[in-house]
């Protein structure tokens, strides 16, 4: 059992908001010390969203024949 069990939900959440926001920044700083096309790429191949995975690739002049694209459905 944890202690959390018997504590404000609302509470719980508003922490695991922040140490979200932080855990973000120390893994986005770390893809920054790798340059920056890396960083965007590892945005780009982390996140959902299929509109931001396209705009990298029209951002950075990718085609599908590049080592670096990430694959999109270009008609969602």
């Amino acid at each position: 059992m944890s202690f959390l069990e018997n504590e404000n939900q609302m509470v719980i959440d508003a922490e695991i908001q922040t140490i979200s926001e932080q855990l973000f920044d120390e893994w986005m700083d770390s893809n920054l010390d790798e340059g920056l096309f890396y960083a965007d790429r590892r945005f780009a191949e982390m996140c959902d969203s299929n509109y931001l995975k396209g705009r990298f690739n029209l951002f950075y002049n990718l085609t599908p024949d590049d080592e670096h694209y990430i694959e999109w459905d270009e008609e969602k």
